[in-house]
Formats: C-alpha cells, sequence, structure tokens
C-alpha cells in the first residue's frame, strides 16, 4: 500500500483529503492488511468451509431465572414510592 493508491482510492470514493488524513488512512489499510495476513496463520485443517452463514443454526438455550425478585430492596432506596411504583417529580403539565 502507497500514497498513490490511497489517493486513487480517495478519488474513486470521490473523498478529498489533506496529507495528514491521506498518512492516517495509510497507516489504518496497512493495518488492517496485516491483521487480514495474520488469518492465513491460524489453522484450519479439521474446519468444513461454510457457504452461507445461515448453514448453521443458532444454539438455544433454556431460560433459566437467575436473579431474586428484589423489587422491596429497589423500592427501599428510592426518595418516594407508592406500592410497586417509583414516585417521581411532575415535569409535564
Amino acid at each position: 500500500m502507497d500514497d498513490q493508491t490511497v489517493r486513487t482510492i480517495c478519488y474513486l470514493s470521490r473523498l478529498r483529503l489533506d496529507d495528514e488524513k491521506s498518512k492516517k488512512i495509510l497507516s489504518d489499510l496497512d493495518t488492517i492488511i496485516e491483521m487480514i495476513d495474520s488469518l492465513s496463520s491460524s489453522n484450519t485443517e479439521n474446519i468444513s468451509p461454510l457457504y452461507n452463514p445461515l448453514e448453521e443454526t443458532a444454539r438455544k438455550f433454556n431460560d433459566k431465572i437467575k436473579s431474586d425478585n428484589n423489587k422491596e430492596l429497589f423500592l427501599e432506596n428510592a426518595p418516594e414510592s407508592d406500592e410497586n411504583f417509583f414516585l417521581v417529580p411532575k415535569v409535564v403539565d
């Protein structure tokens, strides 16, 4: 990746850049390319390719209640409450 390539991409994208932004984009694109290159070192030997992301179904989990009902505790900490509700000052007439 070089400065001329960045300028060509910006021209084709109809973007106008100054030198500082052009250098920042060049640096960012180099980082992205390095990250993509690092994927080639991943071990994919026993992994079959997906041709469509919808081939895999989402895992399903049973819903489990994991917390207690702390309504009374929350209402105790409120400045004002009325049975099951927080009381707040009226904002709109």
